[in-house]
């Protein structure tokens, strides 16, 4: 098995591969408890049974059906692409493509009704539309077999025909039934007719046309109630499918189509015989050339191979940010949607983009495989699909072609040459962009160990190829992120994150994120502040779309220097970018924190926990908001949850004391300092946060004295002097108005 697909209520499907025949099937296993259940296994087998009787190109094929100790499973062909529920989340389709969906649905139909097999739950769930545009139907699970068929005296039936299930119980979904189903009346091929019926109305109309409140008023629609009128501002279909809905949903049986046949000669006599339905590259020009990356799914079994499909994906991200006229949703809110089941509409509407390239790879050794599809939003279909199957060698070519034919299938126009690569090649050295690309993974999770991890991919991949750019400035970033978040101490990190930097520079310098990383030290360590922000304006310069460079000139040189009015242009610039950045979001509360306007800060911060509430930075800068409205059984229960959820951290620790002090709990706000203490003795822990604390208990003296040994070990914490709340009371003290002069920061 390679890979997990989906589950239901008694099974679940994986993909797999056929060793004997070489190919790639879908394997359904009958769920472990399920297994004793024998009204289940009988209805699984009787969905078996039911499927490998048919042979048709609308219908999933069967290979065979088994056991694997003592769970069945059922082994059939393996479809890529959608069922019809997704791609009805788009709304109503043309009646050209409904009339070809609708033709395939009849002709898989007529193929069960002719071997005496009526499905009884036809609905979009149980309809799968492939890549190419091929539909197929799925789970005969809730077969009723006549008995022209053969596989009935293999399967236990009441004497009106009925498979048997518990006594009195409805089967099928009840949105889909017909009324003699839900009557309990016996069901024949026109009952499969009615459901069709409703999925055809719901592709024309968008909705469900007998949706109502609640099961009972569902019932009542469908036994009662009269087809309606297509809503409003739905286009009208043209008159003769007026006809053949009414047909198809009338309330008696004898009404209907009597077979499957007879309405599929009707289909095929509508007007507009050419069909239209999306396949390969079908898709019309697009006005709205826009994009977003997911990350890649992991095929290869092993967690530790995720950074591949995180790091191909995030390289395809840069390559793509490089053509004219096309927009690319950022790393950060793509990546929001990793280890989800993703519905296309969704997260086209979240990222506001109108295109979606989703994918796998499978990595073994040094062999490759590369599976990614591109899905247009508006519809759900595919506009372009490819499956590579390579060496680690071919890794740039394998971009260069993906990048390619994304360009191809969105319709831009590319600089330069077609065939030509749409950005330069980081490295030539396939390891060492390997080795690049673990480096990154580890980078973006931002852990004191998984930063450690970092800066050794980097080094290893600097070490292969001295002149990789990319390489140099994420060690840079490795390093600088270590001293910001108060990992290591500044003087033992800063100057080899400087050192990367500026090889990367001398390497190439037209690499935001080298300019972007300059910027940081020069801010955070050298408190150069023009220096700073000739770097981040630079980095921003080479690349507009760069939200990361936006977000961290607003964080690290204008939010310090109260600069709110510049710094909140460049975070909506970030947040326009990656509206999904939890970061930048949190960030957005962080000033209004900063320019004291707390209730703008408490809701803002409450939507990033809306989103997410684990995450702690969110929840830490919420607690702080709450402190400085006295709101203190608040802020303690949110600085507690991020601490616990930041591994209770020392900035963490330092501030929840704060937190008990101003709350008049001094053991707590004792027992938080005590610990700072034991952690500065045995590793680096910013003099700032004793300056909080010591400051929360009265102690200007003792606070100014830690202030100072921040000052000599150049703390990256000290730019945020003038704008932090927690300084206030040293406002107008001279030490602490000359350690502002010497930081740069005005008063």
């Amino acid at each position: 098995m390679l890979r997990k697909i989906g589950s239901g209520g008694i099974g679940e499907v994986f993909e797999a591969e056929d060793l004997l025949l070489g190919r790639h099937v879908a394997l359904k296993f009958l769920l472990p408890e399920r297994s004793r259940d024998p009204e289940a296994v009988d209805r699984f087998l009787r969905e078996a049974r039911a499927a490998s009787a048919l042979n048709h190109p609308n219908i999933c094929t069967v290979h065979e059906i088994g056991n694997h100790g003592d769970r069945r499973f059922l082994v059939t062909e393996l479809l890529v692409g959608q069922t019809l529920r997704h791609v009805l989340y788009a709304g109503p389709m043309p009646s050209n493509w409904v009339r070809d969906v609708a033709l395939q649905i009849a002709r898989g139909l007529a193929a069960a009704h002719a071997t005496g097999i009526t499905h009884r739950d036809i609905k979009p769930e149980n309809i799968f539309v492939t890549e190419s545009g091929l539909v197929k139907l799925l789970d005969f699970g809730l077969v009723k077999l006549t008995e022209q068929n053969p596989i009935l005296a293999a399967t236990p039936l009441t004497s009106d025909g009925f498979v048997q299930t518990s006594p009195g119980a409805l089967v099928g979904t009840l949105l889909y039934m017909s009324p003699e189903q839900l009557r309990g009346d016996p069901v024949s091929s026109t009952s499969d007719i009615f459901s069709f019926g409703i999925v055809i109305w719901e592709m024309l109309g968008g909705a469900h046309p007998f949706l109502r409140n609640s099961p009972v008023e569902i019932a009542s629609a469908i036994l009662n109630e009269a087809l309606p009128s297509f809503p409003q501002p739905v286009m009208q279909p043209p008159a003769p499918w007026n006809a053949i809905l009414s047909k198809m949903l009338a309330k008696h049986p004898s009404a209907r189509y009597a077979t499957a046949q007879e309405l599929l000669d009707d289909l095929a006599n509508l007007s507009g015989a050419g069909t239209s339905f999306p396949g390969n590259g079908a898709a019309p020009a697009r006005s709205d050339s826009s994009i977003a990356v997911l990350p890649l799914v992991n095929l290869s079994g092993s967690p530790e191979t995720d950074y591949f499909g995180d790091g191909l994906a995030e390289e395809l991200i840069s390559m793509l940010m490089g053509v004219d006229g096309l927009r690319v949703a950022a790393r950060t809110s793509s990546f929001r949607f990793r280890e989800t089941r993703v519905d296309v509409r969704d997260v086209g509407r979240q990222l506001k983009v109108s295109s979606i390239l989703e994918g796998s790879v499978r990595k073994s050794g040094n062999k490759l495989r590369i599976t990614v599809m591109l899905v247009n939003v508006a519809d759900g279909f595919c506009l372009w699909s490819a499956t590579y199957d390579r060496e680690m060698s071919d890794i740039f070519a394998i971009q260069d072609e993906i990048s390619q034919a994304i360009v191809a299938g969105l319709r831009v126009t590319l600089r330069g040459a077609a065939d030509a690569p749409i950005a330069p090649r980081p490295t030539s050295n396939p390891d060492a962009y390997n080795l690049y690309l673990q480096g990154r993974f580890f980078w973006n999770k931002r852990t004191a160990q998984d930063l450690k991890k970092g800066i050794a991919c980097f080094k290893q991949a600097a070490d292969l190829d001295p002149n990789f750019a990319a390489a140099l400035a994420g060690l840079a970033d490795c390093y600088a992120t270590q001293a910001i978040y108060g990992l290591q101490a500044p003087t033992e990190v800063i100057p080899l994150a400087r050192e990367a930097a500026l090889k990367a520079l001398a390497t190439n310098d037209r690499l935001a994120e080298t300019h972007a990383s300059l910027g940081c030290i020069r801010a955070v360590y050298d408190w150069d502040w023009q220096g700073a922000e000739k770097e981040f304006q630079r980095a921003v310069e080479i690349s507009p779309r760069y939200g990361t460079a936006h977000h961290w000139y607003a964080t690290n040189c204008l939010l310090p220097l109260r600069r709110f009015d510049q710094a909140r242009a460049e975070l909506q610039v970030a947040c326009d970018l990656e509206p999904l950045s939890l970061v930048i979001r949190t960030t957005v509360g962080l000033q209004f924190l900063l320019e004291r306007h707390h209730d703008e800060a408490i809701e803002a911060l409450r939507k990033v926990v809306a989103l997410d509430e684990n995450f702690g930075m969110a929840h830490f800068f919420l607690g702080q908001v709450y402190l400085e409205k006295q709101m203190f059984t608040e802020a303690v229960a949110e600085l507690e949850m991020a601490a616990a959820l930041a591994g209770y951290s020392s900035e963490a620790i330092a501030v929840l004391g704060v937190t008990y002090a101003a709350a008049g709990k001094k053991k707590e706000t004792l027992r938080q300092l005590k610990e700072l203490e034991q952690r500065f003795r045995t590793g680096y822990v910013s003099p700032l946060l004793f300056t909080h604390l010591l400051l929360a208990q009265g102690e200007k003296d003792q606070a100014l004295r830690y202030l100072k040994q921040a000052r000599e070990i150049r703390a990256c914490d000290l730019i945020w002097l003038n704008v932090r709340p927690a300084f206030d009371g040293l406002r107008h003290e001279p030490g602490f108005v000359e350690i502002c002069r010497e930081v740069g920061l005005a008063k």
